[in-house]
């Protein structure tokens, strides 16, 4: 089983929206995909049409090993499990913030069901899920190559085992063309190979409450995401 936390370097990155449509794109090469929100907004459940008034998430749990009565079937091998935001709400429960100890409890038992976890973690400051990244097979950052991402990214630091995904990159742009070169300068093969360019359909497929890859197959960003699950894919196949 292959364990992906993907954490924006600073918030509305679109790091909620890459692991929805990068799920999906995994779960068409026939992957069993877990796709698990550990942020207190609670929005990847709508990039599959869950309604955000549902109370189901996996912070409603009362013990890890109760975490499949909260999850979705999406489709055959394609599970989601929200956070929960209602369940906070209506009863302040505040001790299950963080997702460290719950998903590390219930790893063991995802084995035998799914070839990929990912985890679509808070971004920084309040980067949370230090565990599961340390376990994670792939730990991916998401910035947009604009000044404020630079210089958080600058203060972060990439450490060695994580990678950059570059996301809603403009190349009409002399600026975050600057950027990505200095990206690519300072971290080498850790930017990973394919960035997602500026698409509208990402925002449009929302609305519809679809991940990008099911609203629209053609788009430049589904293609972006199905090259992606192909990266991590063979990624995979190299290290074993």
């Amino acid at each position: 089983m292959n364990l992906m936390t993907l954490t924006g370097v600073r918030g509305g990155g679109g790091t909620t929206t890459i692991t929805g449509m990068l799920g999906d794109a995994l779960h068409a090469l026939d992957q069993r995909v877990l796709l698990v929100d550990l942020n207190a907004s609670d929005l990847l459940r709508l990039h599959f049409d869950v309604p955000h008034a549902d109370g189901h998430g996996w912070v409603a749990s009362p013990f890890p090993s109760d975490w499949r009565q909260q999850a979705f079937e999406l489709d055959d091998h394609l599970t989601l499990v929200p956070f929960g935001r209602k369940a906070i709400e209506e009863s302040g429960v505040s001790h299950l913030l963080r997702g460290d100890d719950f998903w590390l409890q219930v790893l063991p038992d995802l084995d035998r069901d799914f070839d990929w976890v990912l985890f679509d973690c808070p971004p920084y400051p309040n980067r949370l899920a230090p565990a599961l990244r340390f376990r994670s097979t792939l730990d991916v950052l998401v910035a947009r190559p604009d000044i404020a991402a630079h210089v958080l990214l600058a203060q972060i630091g990439l450490e060695a085992t994580s990678h950059l995904l570059i996301n809603d990159f403009d190349p009409g742009r002399q600026l975050e063309c600057d950027v990505v070169l200095d990206w690519h300068c300072r971290y080498g093969a850790r930017v990973l190979p394919q960035p997602i360019y500026r698409d509208e359909s990402l925002h449009e497929s929302l609305a519809y409450k679809k991940p990008v890859t099911r609203y629209l197959p053609d788009a430049a960003a589904s293609q972006a995401a199905r090259t992606l699950a192909q990266w991590c894919l063979s990624t995979r196949s190299a290290a074993a």
